[in-house]
């Protein structure tokens, strides 16, 4: 599944760190951002199918993601009465440990989006991975509807708080 394309509007801001790149395979552009003890990663794309553990283990899904805490916010509809829904989107933060740059798997994770409006709306947190990268790809997030637009991010880690900008085409 293609990512959704992103622009780079203003640049990724943090209180410590500055930072933006492409990833290393092609797929949307990563938001960075350090911290005292952590990089964090923000990226966006396609709204994804999200399982509990047993979920997973009852139905073997190939692709989306398995849920270790938290819950889904809204639901998957992807269409509404035949009409494709762009603007669902997976809203992903990666922490890793800048002293070890280890993935943070347990950590206290808030996310808040603001668009042109300038109205902050609190991402709900779920802790997962993809089912195709396993555990290793343990980051925090959801999927919520984010149409077209610049916007901007405040993510907190444990305390620790970053700032980005960009804008969704």
């Amino acid at each position: 599944m293609a990512m959704a394309r992103l622009v780079l509007a203003v640049g990724a801001l943090s209180l410590l760190g500055v930072g933006a790149s492409a990833s290393a395979q092609g797929s949307a552009p990563e938001h960075e951002a350090l911290t005292p003890h952590y990089r964090m990663v923000l990226q966006f794309g396609p709204a994804e199918a999200m399982y509990t553990p047993a979920e997973a283990h009852a139905h073997h899904p190939a692709s989306g993601e398995i849920m270790v805490g938290g819950k889904m916010a809204g639901g998957m509809e992807h269409e509404h009465d035949g009409m494709v829904m762009p603007e669902r989107r997976h809203v992903e933060l990666h922490v890793f440990s800048r002293a070890t740059g280890k993935v943070v798997a347990d950590a206290h994770v808030t996310i808040a989006i603001a668009g042109a409006d300038n109205t902050w709306t609190s991402v709900p947190i779920a802790r997962m991975y993809g089912i195709e990268s396993g555990p290793d790809d343990m980051h925090f997030g959801n999927n919520m509807s984010l149409p077209p637009g610049s916007y901007r991010v405040r993510a907190s880690v444990n305390g620790e708080r970053a700032r980005f900008a960009f804008a969704l085409e």
